[in-house]
């Protein structure tokens, strides 16, 4: 197996909000800087430089593993909430509002905990954050507006405090399960089928709080169609942890590794795992990159997906184009990768490049299944 797959995107750092971040970071270099739930196509190298000159600390905390691993790689302190939540907020804060909502509250959760001497927040303006501006406003929070520019603002907050009610009623409430960790807020869901399962999702992980249509007709189709059912499996994109954990409970002789970029994904999966009392490991990945270390000499018997196909709101193949294109590295020869997808995205073309022997194996009038095989 290779020692690394190099992802086929390098993450931008001309994004709209890094050069947005970049027009204010002279005004932040006077006390230490938190960057909360920060994404991925900051430039770090150039952050890490910058405060390092100013000889003030800098400290990362995401949900993003490719943020964690990106900043750790500048040398910049990180933490990455598969392991745990913010703490230590000294100086001033600035948390980056994400695409998923709840996540967003989670992250707005935690800050209401501390203790600050500045709290600022950035995002775009098509991802919701001067909605949120006036939401705070309106619990009487004292809500400054910095900057705009870029399609981007920033806006600076007195307290936390008044927005309490705003945070919890949008936050899911904690559930306890064994194995979670301290970031652990989760709602369970039941799945009912061949194998009853209790689900634990999270905020900001796919499908949370309900079991995805195309997940359930997946499951469907490989109760109904011969496949690989022991030796190990492979979940990319894991979410809650469903596809494995009900594969791996429907037949014990599979051995899971559950991959995902998602800090609450993965915590979210280990819970799934714990409440159900089924063996398997859930690592962080960006697809395949970071997952040399977890696979088998020989590769993977099995890999399944259900790929993530949106980048916000924009239709976006390439996740599922690297997942396919270098899946061949990662099975053993004869070993199988089965994927579900919206039928009207393209990756039959993506499998046809990649495998000589494609099936399609079921579909509806929305979805489509897939098993390719290495040769």
């Amino acid at each position: 197996m290779p020692n690394t797959i190099p992802s086929t995107s390098a993450l931008s750092a001309t994004s709209p909000l890094n050069q947005f971040v970049f027009r204010q970071l002279n005004n932040w270099l006077d006390q230490p800087l938190n960057l909360i739930a920060a994404p991925a196509d900051l430039n770090w190298q150039e952050l890490a430089i910058t405060f390092a000159n100013a000889k003030q600390p800098l400290q990362v905390w995401t949900n993003d593993w490719r943020s964690f691993n990106a900043a750790q790689t500048a040398g910049i302190s990180s933490f990455f909430t598969a392991g745990q939540a913010p703490t230590n907020l000294a100086g001033r804060s600035l948390m980056f509002w994400p695409k998923a909502k709840e996540e967003g509250y989670w992250w707005l959760q935690q800050l209401a905990t501390l203790p600050h001497q500045d709290v600022l927040l950035a995002g775009e303006s098509n991802g919701g954050i001067n909605a949120l501006a006036k939401q705070l406003k309106n619990t009487g929070v004292a809500v400054g507006k910095l900057d705009t520019a870029r399609r981007c603002a920033l806006y600076a907050l007195d307290s936390l405090a008044p927005a309490s009610q705003l945070i919890t009623d949008n936050a899911p409430q904690q559930t306890q399960v064994p194995q979670q960790t301290q970031t652990g807020q989760g709602v369970q869901t039941q799945w009912s089928g061949p194998e009853d399962l209790t689900l634990i999702s999270q905020p900001g992980v796919f499908s949370h709080g309900r079991v995805d249509e195309g997940s359930a007709f997946f499951i469907k189709t490989l109760t109904q169609q011969p496949h690989i059912k022991t030796g190990q499996l492979l979940d990319i994109g894991c979410g809650c942890g469903l596809l494995g954990a009900w594969l791996i409970k429907k037949y014990p002789s599979l051995q899971l590794t559950a991959a995902d970029v998602s800090g609450f994904a993965l915590n979210a999966t280990r819970a799934t795992l714990g409440i159900n009392q089924l063996n398997g490991k859930a690592v962080a990945a960006d697809i395949f990159t970071g997952l040399a270390e977890h696979a088998p000499a020989q590769g993977f018997d099995l890999i399944i997906s259900n790929p993530p196909f949106h980048t916000g709101k924009a239709t976006d193949y390439e996740l599922a184009s690297r997942l396919i294109s270098q899946a061949p590295q990662f099975l053993r020869k004869g070993g199988e990768i089965w994927i579900v997808a919206n039928r009207f995205l393209p990756y039959a073309d993506f499998l046809q490049q990649a495998f000589h022997n494609v099936t399609l194996v079921a579909e509806t009038g929305k979805f489509r299944v897939y098993k390719a095989i290495r040769g």
